[in-house]
C-alpha cells in the first residue's frame, strides 16, 4: 500500500472558536442588558452580571489555552510539535467535515489530545493532510482480536 507524502499542518485555535465565543458572549450580554432593564439593578441583576463576567473569562482562558504547534507527517509516523516534541502512537478523525477535522491524538505518554483542524487557504495541502489521516489510521495495527478461522 502506497502512503501519501509528507506534510506539515500548522495547528492554530480554530476561528469557528472564537466566532461562536463572541456570538454567545453578544447574546448573553444582550439578555443580560434586559434582565436588568426589566428587573432593576438589583441583587439578581448583580449576580447574573458577575456569572455573565466569570463566563466570558473562562471562555477567554479557554480560547487563549487552545492546543497550537505543528502536526507532522513524514510519511510512516505523526509528530506533534506543540509546547515540545512528541511522537504521536496514534492519530484517529473523530469527525470530518470536508474543511474542518476533529482528530485525537495519543502519544507515547498515552496522554490523549484533540485537535480541531481547519481548511486555512491552501487547499492542495489540506486535502494532502486529510489524505494521511486516512492512510494513517488504515495503516494502524488493529489493536481487536481477530476471529480464528
Amino acid at each position: 500500500m502506497y502512503l501519501p507524502p509528507a506534510v506539515t499542518w500548522d495547528v492554530k485555535p480554530a476561528r469557528w472558536h472564537r466566532a461562536a465565543l463572541w456570538g454567545l458572549a453578544l447574546c448573553a450580554t444582550g439578555g443580560a442588558i434586559g434582565f436588568c432593564a426589566l428587573q432593576g439593578l438589583g441583587a439578581s441583576s448583580l449576580v447574573l452580571l458577575l456569572a455573565l463576567l466569570i463566563a466570558l473569562l473562562l471562555g477567554a482562558r479557554a480560547l487563549r489555552r487552545a492546543p497550537s504547534g505543528s502536526l507532522n507527517w513524514d510519511g510512516a509516523q505523526w509528530q506533534w510539535l506543540g509546547a515540545g516534541q512528541e511522537a504521536v502512537s496514534e492519530l484517529a478523525c473523530v469527525l470530518d467535515l470536508q474543511n474542518l477535522m476533529l482528530v485525537q491524538l495519543r502519544s507515547a505518554g498515552a496522554s490523549k489530545r484533540y485537535l480541531w483542524l481547519e481548511c486555512q487557504d491552501n487547499t492542495a495541502r489540506w486535502t494532502a493532510l486529510r489524505r494521511a489521516v486516512v492512510a494513517a489510521a488504515r495503516q494502524a495495527p488493529s489493536t481487536d482480536p481477530q476471529p480464528e478461522a
